[in-house]
């Protein structure tokens, strides 16, 4: 991965995310323009594919890293008009939902972004060819509108515009044309550098708002721009003018759409919601009546008035409304796959796709395999919960062999190992691919994490009863309780319990006798006992299998008043 870019020293924190989109950018192109200046052949292309969805996927992991420390950031601190990112300290329940939310958005924005980029690189791939110009006017597009929003300073957004022409300068001779160029559900067309740089703009909007408000405190006048498609909120409040102080009778007071404002034009705006709702696309700017006609003025306050053009009514066309619809599923079903994607990775590793766009063919197009990777995920995301809780667990069961002088044995067997776990889930459920069925199984896995007491065969059943008083004393719940040594039907002799601790979690604690432990855990019973337990083992064999145990366990002494142990 190239170096991390670092945030700017000044105070636009989005200039960060808006660089690694440029930068990223410029790689793609010019690998493309690489493998294309080297006459590549099909198989090449492959390579040169993989190595483009890398650099978009680092572009999206470092996006994930630092987009919501930025968008906390930004949210309380704005350029001229908060107290300082030391507010956060005090942030409410509230406003954390707002950040997560906002932080969200712009996450599935890129996420989004990044997976249409490679998909129209790989269809370029394929044929070749796009519109010349297409890419080079979104990007300067994008420029121009960062400038205009006020992003950073003039001297900053030449430097990009100049760079960005730069990089696209390599594309005119046909190489690169639009190579990462898209349109949306509005069919708006977008690179992918300026459709990143449109998503961040939102997170920073309530930021912008307040600077636009506190640069002038004199002026009272501001338009929400109009943006065409868009959410239901937001379609009958653009393209009004708004008066900040709410005393003008010919237009609607700003709190109205954007909420609580204050009117005083103080600069502390830490407890004022300065946006129409988190990810709001629109800006704010301000409205002048200089040089408009009286028919203009006139048509800008009937256009405004809520009496006469009512909010209540959704201007959008049916074709606006479903296009959005479309794109917020989209978009949360692109940033919930992502998610699942991060969680995959981190729980089974290699044995899910690396790349993002691998994983989503899986999970779209894999069928069995998406069965059971899901499987797998759901069986191993349950055996590291399961082990989490249990230093808790022995720390407690070592106390009480110490207050009641029972001897512990065996600690170092008292985890499952996975691989034993996963096979004895997919024995136990028949190697099922049903998630209720998978789960059925695991909540009846007791022995994940187990212990064995040991005492002698005079004092077991006390011991026993001894242990056990103590483990309930503790908030522990008994939940089985089977008794074998009487049993004969079965080889194996012991007293097997099942306990739940006061976190839920159920284990088992045996007891045992030396000589019964040692058989138990000796390589020949143990031997006999994982061949019997075979899927492949024929009933003849085990049988024969059984016979043996039965013939190993007969010679051990019984506990005495071991019927005492229902």
């Amino acid at each position: 991965m190239p170096q991390m870019i670092r945030p700017p020293g000044g105070k636009d924190e989005t200039t960060y995310l808006r660089v690694l989109f440029l930068k990223t950018e410029q790689r793609l192109i010019a690998e493309i323009n690489r493998k294309r200046s080297q006459g590549y052949v099909d198989y090449a292309e492959i390579a040169a594919l993989n190595r483009t969805q890398k650099i978009l996927q680092e572009m999206v992991d470092e996006s994930w890293s630092y987009v919501p420390a930025m968008v906390e950031k930004i949210f309380y601190k704005s350029e001229a008009a908060a107290n300082g990112y030391a507010n956060a300290a005090g942030l409410t329940a509230s406003q954390l939902g707002v950040v997560q939310q906002l932080s969200n958005n712009l996450l599935g924005d890129i996420v989004e972004a990044s997976v249409t980029a490679q998909k129209n690189i790989e269809e370029s791939f394929q044929i070749g060819r796009r519109e010349a110009d297409e890419i080079r006017k979104a990007a300067l597009k994008s420029v121009a509108e960062a400038k205009a929003a006020g992003y950073g300073s003039g001297k900053a957004a030449a430097s990009m515009k100049k760079e960005l022409q730069s990089i696209m300068a390599t594309a005119e001779n046909g190489a690169t044309e639009g190579i990462t160029a898209f349109v949306d559900k509005s069919g708006r067309k977008w690179s992918l550098q300026d459709y990143c740089n449109m998503a961040t703009r939102a997170t920073a909007r309530q930021a912008e708002v307040s600077a636009i408000l506190t640069a002038d405190p004199d002026h009272d006048l501001y338009r929400i721009v109009k943006i065409g498609s868009t959410c239901p909120i937001c379609a009958p409040l653009e393209g009004r003018v708004y008066s900040r102080s709410g005393t003008n009778p010919d237009y609607p007071p700003l709190a109205s759409a954007f909420g609580k404002i204050d009117p005083s034009g103080s600069n502390d705006l830490s407890n004022t919601y300065l946006n129409i709702h988190p990810n709001c696309l629109h800006a704010l700017v301000k409205y002048t009546t200089i040089g408009k006609s009286d028919a203009q003025i006139q048509k800008d306050k009937d256009f405004s008035s809520f009496n006469k053009n009512p909010v209540t009514v959704d201007p959008r066309s049916k074709k606006q409304i479903a296009a959005y619809k479309e794109k917020i599923r989209n978009r949360q079903k692109l940033l919930s796959d992502y998610k699942q994607h991060e969680r995959y990775r981190a729980i089974l590793g290699n044995d899910v796709p690396k790349s993002f766009e691998k994983f989503r063919e899986l999970k779209y197009n894999g069928d069995e395999s998406w069965k059971s990777a899901q499987a797998l995920y759901r069986k191993t995301n349950a055996y590291n919960k399961i082990i989490l809780k249990e230093p808790a667990i022995t720390a407690d069961l070592k106390q009480i062999s110490n207050d009641t002088g029972v001897t512990l044995v065996g600690l170092e067997s008292r985890i499952k190992s996975k691989d034993s776990f996963l096979r004895k889930v997919g024995t136990d459920s028949e190697h099922s691919l049903d998630s209720q069925i998978i789960k059925d199984t695991i909540n009846s896995t007791n022995d994940v994490i187990r212990y064995t007491y040991q005492s002698n065969a005079l004092s077991l059943v006390d011991s026993y009863k001894n242990v056990s008083k103590h483990i309930t004393d503790i908030g522990y719940k008994t939940v089985k309780v089977k008794n074998t040594w009487l049993d004969k039907r079965s080889a194996y002799k012991g007293v097997n319990c099942v306990f739940e601790s006061p976190k839920g979690q159920r284990f088992e604690v045996q007891f045992h006798t030396p000589e019964s432990y040692k058989l138990k855990d000796g390589k020949v019973m143990h031997g006999l006992y994982e061949e019997h337990r075979k899927d492949t083992t024929s009933a003849e064999r085990r049988n024969v299998l059984n016979n043996k145990m039965f013939e190993l366990s007969s010679h051990l002494e019984i506990p005495l008043n071991i019927d005492q142990i229902k």
